[in-house]
């Protein structure tokens, strides 16, 4: 199971839990938003030095971040040429969403993210999940496309079946909004050649962070497969953060059962 932390560079609280949390072998991957300001190559160099455990991806930020999400302090919300979450949403649904401008855009944070870690991310993936969207993913697709095929990262689905959701008890409303995006992006990766998990959970209303103990057994339960990917949220300042922070640092993870993606 590859246990993956989001998020890393948005702020120094979540950097800090995200390295203590690698360091102590209880991550198997970091997805980075190096299109913020503060996640410079400093702050990216702390992480580096688990590469040798941790897969070290690109988180996409293709929106204006969201107060309740945990903006940075002062308003930096990431780039203002970017939509809100919302309207980005709308935008996609609507189809008005430019896969020329997406793929340029991907394009633009991969370099950023070559250029502040010295290497090519391990795996793709994007933030709020917005890399799923019609017209966000065609243009990722795009790009992917244009990548040598043997050094095209890992890119995260959110499928997880609606009876897999129902039989592990997981909560299920986000989950199948999220996870109806994932199936179609499961399918084209798959049929593009483009390396993706096999299973997805993590996902819950953040409003319930006092329940995160009781559903994260469960998300581990259901991830069978080596590729199955499980996401985290770690970090010191809100109370839902805190709360996953504290489940990762004390859960029986099993020996082994935590790895890096294994190309198949």
């Amino acid at each position: 199971m590859i246990l993956c932390a989001d998020d890393y560079g948005l702020r120094g609280d979540i950097n800090r839990a995200i390295l203590d949390l690698s360091g102590s072998g209880r991550l198997s991957a970091v997805s980075c938003m190096v299109a913020f300001e503060q996640c410079t190559a400093a702050v990216l160099s702390e992480l580096l030095a688990y590469q040798d455990r941790v897969d070290i991806g690109l988180h996409l930020c293709l929106t204006h971040e969201p107060p309740d999400l945990g903006s940075p302090p002062g308003g930096n919300r990431g780039p203002a040429s970017f939509p809100p979450y919302a309207e980005l949403v709308r935008r996609a649904l609507t189809r008005r969403v430019q896969r020329r401008d997406v793929a340029r855009q991907v394009s633009a944070q991969y370099e950023l993210f070559v250029k502040k870690c010295g290497r090519r991310p391990d795996h793709i993936d994007g933030h709020l999940y917005v890399h799923q969207l019609p017209g966000v993913r065609a243009g990722l697709l795009d790009f992917l496309s244009s990548l040598p095929a043997g050094s095209r990262p890992y890119v995260r689905n959110t499928r997880l079946a609606l009876r897999d959701l129902w039989r592990w008890r997981l909560p299920w409303v986000k989950s199948a909004f999220i996870g109806a995006f994932g199936n179609w992006m499961s399918h084209r990766l798959r049929a593009l050649g483009v390396p993706t998990n096999t299973g997805f959970a993590g996902i819950y209303d953040f409003r319930d962070w006092n329940r995160y103990p009781e559903y994260f057994p469960r998300f581990v339960l259901c991830l069978e497969h080596a590729n199955g990917l499980l996401v985290v949220h770690p970090g010191q300042d809100e109370d839902w953060r805190r709360q996953e922070l504290a489940v990762l640092g004390k859960f029986p993870f099993p020996p082994g059962r935590l790895n890096r993606f294994q190309r198949l």
